[in-house]
């Protein structure tokens, strides 16, 4: 069986330096790679990746961790980028691989374009995406959706598998970072070559065979992978051990109600494999899929001190982890906007309120400040200190607008021409900004 695995930017590359490791020591497989990122340095990096097939693109600094900068450097690109993949796309290959990280520049921006270049060439791909954690920052997260949605949105992509980073402190508490992001790349790399392994193995069984693997993505929407292995003493019933196999993984939990599709190979001690325990794996699959294309690999060993159960789950509703953290994104990017743009206005009403000096005998002169000729019509604010005790008053309270204009309205009997006034001086020195129409917050 034959992999195109394309690394996208920091941790895509990392995850297809892997995929290359260890498919070295696996028989029946063959893996092409290469590497495309904005960052020379990186791509240095990944030492089972052949030179002749790393591309690098923009201005080879990185992308400065905006999705917008990698996909203008993909766009220049694009000939070399498809020069590069129509040499490596063989006749025989079954399998092309996007492997990126959503939340830096160069991924998220990267993927939609390469696999739009994939579908101009004829071709489809899967992609596999960690998603960043929860604490990260918000540029992060925007970064992720974007990437996230202009991807799933390419015709030439059939199936999205997203591993949760939120999950990697869960599964490895006690490893150092670099440790446990090399020990997810192992998971996702291995599952594949594991089915591969199957599909070569004999079994006086059902069995999985490599054309079944390479179709199975055909559907589209969301995947998610199982490798779970236990002491043959430990399992009692194949098919809770099979649920728990994809309630527990690292990827984004996903709704299996909604899966239109799998691929399992179960392997273990043929003392397991009875007709009821066979029969309630395959209830399983009906009961809880939506869909019923179901290919089930049985392979008993005797005596086999493991039982060890690989799989893939495809055309998939969205993760609730992705809705979540689209949510999120909107949520702490709205409260950043707010809180550059009260800054701002701090910034411009000053450090203090002079006015407050003018009854002192011999007021302190401010210094001399050259600032904006403020618009003909404006009341000046020492007129009006009373209105300016009040609205210092709501400092911190936000208002829709309409809102506002009632209660100055109606606390001070103001006309229209009047309460016009007062709002456009209350803008113009900062007492007040609209941090989105319709909406004004007190400073």
């Amino acid at each position: 069986m034959r992999f195109l695995t394309i690394g996208l930017g920091h941790c895509g590359g990392k995850i297809a330096n892997s995929f290359k490791a260890l498919a070295k020591a696996r028989k029946g497989v063959i893996v092409d790679v290469c590497a495309i990122n904005t960052d020379k340095a990186d791509l240095l990096t990944h030492t089972n990746i052949p030179e002749g097939n790393k591309l690098c693109i923009g201005s080879g600094r990185g992308a400065a961790r905006d999705w917008e900068e990698g996909r203008r450097a993909a766009i220049e690109a694009r000939g070399h980028i498809e020069e590069l993949i129509r040499r490596l796309l063989a006749p025989d290959t079954d399998i092309v691989l996007l492997t990126l990280g959503e939340g830096g520049g160069s991924g998220s921006g990267i993927a939609p374009i390469v696999a739009e270049i994939i579908g101009d060439l004829g071709g489809e791909c899967i992609a596999i995406a960690t998603l960043p954690f929860e604490r990260e920052s918000v540029k992060t997260k925007i970064n992720a959706v974007r990437g996230l949605d202009l991807l799933y949105r390419q015709d030439a992509l059939k199936a999205l598998i997203c591993i949760d980073n939120d999950k990697i402190v869960a599964h490895y508490p006690h490893k150092t970072l670099t440790e446990a992001y090399e020990a997810v790349n192992k998971v996702v790399v291995e599952t594949f070559l594991d089915l591969v392994d199957l599909a070569h193995m004999p079994s006086r069984a059902d069995r999985i065979d490599e054309s079944e693997l390479s179709t199975i993505f055909r559907y589209e929407g969301f995947a998610t992978l199982s490798n779970y292995k236990a002491r043959s003493d430990e399992v009692e019933d194949l098919s809770s051990t099979l649920v728990d196999t994809w309630n527990s993984s690292l990827f984004a939990d996903v709704d299996t109600r909604t899966a239109v599709g799998a691929i399992f190979g179960i392997e273990g001690p043929s003392r397991l494999f009875t007709t009821l325990q066979v029969d309630r794996v395959r209830r399983c699959f009906k009961d809880t899929l939506i869909g019923r294309d179901i290919i089930l690999g049985i392979y008993p060993i005797e005596r086999s001190p493991w039982v060890s159960i690989v799989g893939v789950l495809v055309g998939l509703d969205i993760p609730g982890k992705i809705r979540s953290l689209y949510e999120l994104a909107r949520r702490e990017y709205q409260r950043h906007l707010e809180a550059v743009e009260e800054r701002r206005m701090r910034k411009r009403r000053g450090l203090f309120e002079f006015e407050e000096l003018e009854a002192v005998e011999r007021p302190m002169e401010a210094p001399r400040v050259v600032e904006p000729t403020p618009p003909s019509t404006a009341m000046p604010i020492s007129e009006k200190r009373s209105i300016l005790d009040f609205v210092g008053g709501l400092s911190g309270q936000t208002f829709r607008e309409e809102e506002f204009r009632e209660l100055l309205r109606g606390e001070f009997n103001l006309s229209d021409p009047e309460l016009e006034r007062i709002i456009e001086e209350l803008r113009y020195n900062g007492w007040i900004f609209e941090p989105r129409r319709g909406v004004i917050r007190v400073l």
